[in-house]
């Protein structure tokens, strides 16, 4: 039984944790090297027990935060100034850390997502940490070393994720795909269409987590166990559901259930016809969050109610662009167009498209420059129309920094994404991986896990946060997040030329090369077996990694080579002219890599060079 939002006394008696025990803890953790280098995050976990116990945890607030641990002013205004947000942030990971490399203890503290109320919860013990075993290194053994570690790593996963998940969160929640029963394939898009909108809406409650979208299309179709996928997705409820059929009508069936048991909070039928879906979206968001926060007042958000015939399209292009191929999301755009067209008052129509051309632009359909021509001007008229919007504000700020290299604006931008309304785990991913680049590691990595935790089986926060990991050159902690890539997705691409990276930089050939090889296995197209060209010099080939960087400028000629991963080889070559020019090349291109620049050590043999410090200023970085 945990213990939260009021007095530990109020705990029964059989299990009830006792006060005197739950300080000694509290105290026990903040003297500990993981908190004691802080004082301030200190006082900010004891501030946050301390009212807990005495039951006044109704009286914490964000600026309640500012004024008692932070000691700003009472002129604070917490929807500028990030502080408690970010230091809240801090503190979760922090005590995540805490509790991996501390002995076993009677009570864990927990800090749930969005709320300064801690949980305090008995354990009867706690599984150790793991660590991954080194990089093989005898050449004997190298042919099944790499496959050797891949098996250790998938069973780490499933190690790695549980524990770090912990038990369900009774504020979060998962929207699942709908099912189709209408027994009309050209119908699919309904359902997938009212799972996306719904996200959104629960979304713009401060009080609940919601899973984003992107872990919970990974269950669609699948019949699995409540229980296993609220483990999974560390949720305390799945909101489920059918559309069918019924004469002139539509009929929607819908259910909260609460992972723990499979208790079914609250259900409700909808018989209504296609102009009102987005009547109902609303109200079944409403009952949910009522369900979900029986003792809060819960709002609506008076929205824009679109023109039936422009919503009908614009679920159509939602479930195109949940497609994701070229095809579909030029489709997705086509849509969104005639949506906002028939309605101009469309907030998210407009946002629509610049999500389709953004996604566009990543796979390599269309040039960056056409899919900010294209995206820019829809975000900001989505803007426009309802201000609150939070992928829109965090798509601005993302563009504002990689194609305007303007961070001031972009920051500002940010800090709207994550004050606005909806789901915000693109916002902390994006801002996670900005922070990088500013050399804000720490923040970095606090952003990267609040949009993990938001989004457990999308890679992508995964991906920026061993970027941080590789570049600060922590390469356990960063096998440790390939573990959970890899456990996600057995085959990815990305993590094991990761882990390709960690091995270049830590000069281990064997494992460079026995990643390189297990890439191209997997994916014959994606390049030859015989690595980067900055594994060929770090490994005494620098003949050979010129002779393949020559290559790559030819094929450059046909296809896109990245100019930055060109300028990387020249200057493991110590060629500073070539490297010089294809780093031009690259922030001509507006490459987002280019913004790595000045913490990128592959770029330490040049770094002195005036025309790289001159760089560095025109991106900003200095």
């Amino acid at each position: 039984m945990a213990v939260t939002g009021g007095s530990a006394k109020d705990a029964s008696s059989s299990e009830s944790i006792n006060e005197r025990a739950i300080r000694e803890h509290v105290e026990s953790v903040i003297a500990s090297p993981i908190l004691a280098s802080s004082p301030r995050r200190a006082q900010l976990l004891r501030y946050l027990c301390t009212r807990a116990i005495g039951g006044h945890s109704d009286q914490v607030n964000e600026y309640a935060i500012g004024l008692d641990v932070f000691e700003k002013p009472s002129s604070f205004d917490p929807r500028i100034d990030s502080i408690v947000r970010t230091e809240m942030g801090r503190l979760r990971q922090k005590l995540k850390e805490y509790y991996v490399a501390a002995p076993p203890s009677a009570i864990r503290i927990e800090l749930p997502l969005r709320s300064y109320v801690p949980v305090f919860t008995p354990v009867s013990s706690e599984v150790p940490p793991v660590q991954l075993p080194p990089p093989v290194k005898n050449d004997a053994t190298r042919k099944g070393a790499f496959l050797l570690l891949l098996l250790v790593v998938a069973g780490l996963a499933i190690w790695a994720i549980r524990a770090r998940s912990g038990r369900p969160s009774d504020s979060a929640v998962v929207v699942l795909p709908f099912l189709n029963l209408t027994g009309e394939p050209s119908k699919e898009y309904l359902g997938d269409s009212l799972t996306d909108e719904l996200t959104e809406v629960l979304a713009e409650s401060r009080d609940l987590r919601v899973v984003a979208r992107t872990s919970a299309f990974q269950f669609k179709g699948k019949n699995q166990d409540i229980r296993e996928i609220g483990r999974a997705l560390n949720a305390g409820a799945i909101l489920e559901g059918s559309i069918s059929n019924r004469e002139s009508q539509f009929r929607i069936v819908v259910q909260l259930i609460r992972t723990a048991d499979g208790y079914h909070l609250w259900s409700h039928t909808y018989d209504v016809p296609l102009a009102d879906l987005s009547r109902v979206e609303t109200e079944i968001a409403t009952s949910t969050a009522h369900a979900l926060l029986p003792n809060r007042m819960v709002e609506a958000k008076p929205v824009h109610s679109p023109d039936p015939a422009a919503h009908d399209l614009y679920m159509r292009a939602i479930y195109q662009l949940q497609l994701h191929t070229a095809d579909s999301l030029r489709e997705s755009i086509r849509l969104s167009q005639e949506a906002v067209r028939i309605d101009p008052q469309y907030a998210r129509a407009h946002f629509a498209i610049a999500r389709a051309a953004n996604t566009l632009s990543a796979i390599n359909e269309i040039p960056g420059e056409e899919a900010v021509a294209l995206g820019r001007p829809a975000a900001e008229r989505a803007l426009a129309i309802d201000p609150q919007l939070s992928d829109a504000h965090a798509y601005l700020a993302l563009i504002t920094y990689v194609r305007d290299w303007n961070w001031p604006e972009a920051e500002k931008e940010f800090a709207l994404a994550l004050h606005g309304e909806g789901s915000h785990n693109q916002a902390h991913s994006w801002y996670g991986w900005a922070l990088i680049t500013r050399q804000r590691f720490d923040e970095a990595r606090s952003h990267l896990r609040t949009a993990e935790e938001l989004d457990p089986q999308s890679p992508n926060s995964r991906q920026n946060l061993i970027t941080d990991l590789i570049l600060e050159r922590n390469f356990p902690a960063a096998r440790r997040e390939v573990a959970d890539i890899f456990k996600l997705y057995p085959k990815s691409l990305v993590a094991i030329r990761d882990v390709g990276w960690i091995a270049i930089l830590e000069h281990d050939c064997v494992a460079a090369r026995s990643s390189a090889e297990t890439a191209a296995q997997w994916y014959p197209n994606q390049g030859d077996k015989t690595g980067s060209p900055v594994m060929k010099v770090v490994c005494g080939q620098p003949e050979a990694a010129r002779l393949q960087l020559e290559k790559m400028a030819r094929d450059g000629e046909k296809e896109f080579v990245s100019p930055y991963g060109m300028a990387q080889g020249y200057s493991s070559l110590h060629d500073t002219d070539h490297a010089m020019q294809y780093l031009e090349k690259s922030a001509d291109a507006r490459e987002s890599l280019i913004l790595y620049l000045a913490i990128d050590t592959l770029f330490d043999p040049i770094r002195q060079d005036p025309r790289f410090q001159s760089l560095e200023k025109k991106l900003s970085l200095r």
